[in-house]
């Protein structure tokens, strides 16, 4: 049994079922549960105020075990100044002379080499989060961390698994990392929130299962494997016009923007909307507010931040570039942890192998945006 789809989560059938009602072809719905996952959606419930150790957050600073350091990634002096010359589109020569740019970090004489922090996206706890899934581990916390150049093409995401009897200290008594805008900005996530979770189904855009991803084209056929191959070729082909059946769901109605800020302002589906709350929606525009309705339940829209999605291209797949980068075959990869990286709308997956996943191995990871 497939842990990570959502038609084997019974905490997930009448959200399946509804998904799954959309297709005029049962066999076209047949096809597509096999790419609906059991996600978890994560919905910012309140700014951070570092009052509990080790809840789930996003942005700010990490709850870190005690004697573990902030994470940096050495960087030689050599590679640092090329950053700032490629940056500032000028010589080494000159920015050596022009620029105070080494005194903004420190420095590793053992290493020989700079400590750039690394930015800081989110930490989960695990405990708080296992009535909603079956593939996390039990208890202990994730915290996710990127290393991110601006001059770079090479995203490097690091997940570190905490367990749950080490002893915590305080994000709020760590010692702000310093950043440098020109070459590695913390910015995105400056702002800091407590995340709740619920128990939430995500669907692939169909239009992916194509020639370019053939490890998604694998798995249709497979479900398809009984049906002979003419009838099996009809049913890929209408992959293609798939969501022209689909009904719009209430967040189709909304621009990114407004989602990010139903997100930032603790909006969470399924709880009631508050006249306070809808009186404090003068933030937004009144086709917007037309769609709000005070003392009723908030309809499902995404969370800032997911587990267990889907990258989201058109194109090649984001565990087919994990593979290419780690090894392996792309179907054993999936999307641990998403978050939408800035006000942009642009999202940031965190890409793990099932058996690493599996065995609570998490040094193995692959970051990539969406496209």
């Amino acid at each position: 049994m497939d842990m990570l789809l959502a038609e084997n989560s019974p905490i997930r059938q009448q959200l399946l079922e509804q998904k799954l009602a959309q297709f005029k072809d049962p066999k076209l719905a047949n096809v597509l549960s096999a790419f609906i996952r059991s996600s978890v959606d994560l919905y910012p419930c309140a700014d951070e105020d570092y009052a509990q150790l080790g809840n789930s957050r996003l942005g700010g600073l990490p709850d870190l075990p005690v004697g573990m350091d902030y994470p940096v990634t050495l960087v030689g002096r050599l590679e640092m100044l090329d950053a700032y010359a490629e940056e500032f589109d000028h010589t080494r020569e000159y920015i050596e002379e022009h620029y105070c740019w080494s005194q903004d970090w420190d420095w590793d004489e053992a290493a020989q080499a700079f400590r750039v922090p690394m930015q800081f996206i989110a930490q989960l706890n695990c405990s708080d989060l296992k009535a909603f899934q079956s593939y996390l581990p039990r208890e202990g916390r994730l915290l996710f961390f990127l290393e991110r150049w601006r001059f770079s093409e090479m995203l490097r995401g690091h997940v570190y698994y905490v367990a749950e009897d080490l002893l915590l200290k305080s994000g709020k008594a760590i010692a702000e990392p310093k950043f440098d805008d020109a070459v590695c900005a913390n910015y995105e996530y400056e702002a800091a929130y407590q995340l709740q979770g619920i128990a939430s189904i995500k669907m692939i855009a169909p239009d992916m299962i194509n020639s370019d991803n053939p490890h998604l084209v694998r798995l249709a056929k497979a479900r398809l494997q009984a049906l002979p191959e003419p009838q099996q070729a009809m049913v890929l082909e209408a992959l293609a016009v798939v969501d022209d059946e689909l009904v719009p769901e209430w967040q189709d109605q909304l621009k990114g923007y407004e989602l990010i800020q139903l997100n930032e302002h603790g909006f969470i589906p399924g709880q009631i909307l508050t006249q306070s709350q809808w009186a404090n929606t003068d933030w937004q525009s009144s086709n917007f507010r037309a769609l709000l309705l005070p003392e009723q339940p908030l309809p499902y829209y995404n969370g800032i931040a997911s587990i267990n999605g889907h990258g989201d291209s058109r194109y090649k797949a984001p565990e087919l570039h994990a593979a290419a980068e780690l090894g392996g075959n792309a179907e054993d990869y999936l999307v641990l942890f998403k978050a939408v990286y800035s006000e942009h709308s642009m999202q940031l997956n965190f890409i793990i192998h099932r058996d690493d996943l599996a065995l609570g191995k998490f040094d193995r990871i692959y970051c990539i945006y969406d496209n």
